[in-house]
């Protein structure tokens, strides 16, 4: 019986359209804010615009308050300014950390030899 050696898929220089996976997965992972990880990916993004756009006509706790869910599924009750101010950082670190992943992903294709997938899978490994 013969016997053949191969690499660990996740160990190969990853192909551009792997890159452009991680990076694409990686823009819409969550954003530490001053009131904690919110999740940014589009729907959470639509979701957080729409309830700061209909605050008023969405049901409220008795303080006037909307609880909303962070991204580590804790909750916190948010007032209509406070919202906005959590959908305004979410939505800056998300738009610069696109940027940046952008950039290191045209710094990945032409590198040689490439990273690989598992060292894609690490968001560390695209910001630090």
């Amino acid at each position: 019986m013969k016997r053949s050696l191969q690499l660990n898929p996740d160990n190969r220089p990853a192909t551009w359209a792997q890159i452009k996976h991680w990076r694409d997965t990686h823009e819409g992972a969550p954003v530490e804010t001053a009131r904690g990880a919110f999740d940014a990916d589009d729907r959470s993004e639509r979701r957080m615009s729409d309830a700061h756009n209909f605050f008023d006509d969405i049901p409220k706790n008795e303080d006037g308050t909307i609880t909303w869910k962070r991204a580590d599924n804790t909750f916190i009750d948010l007032t209509g300014p406070q919202l906005l101010g959590v959908y305004v950082e979410v939505m800056e670190k998300r738009a610069a950390r696109a940027a940046l992943l952008h950039r290191k992903a045209e710094e990945f294709r032409l590198q040689d030899p490439k990273p690989t997938p598992a060292q894609l899978s690490r968001l560390s490994f695209w910001i630090d």
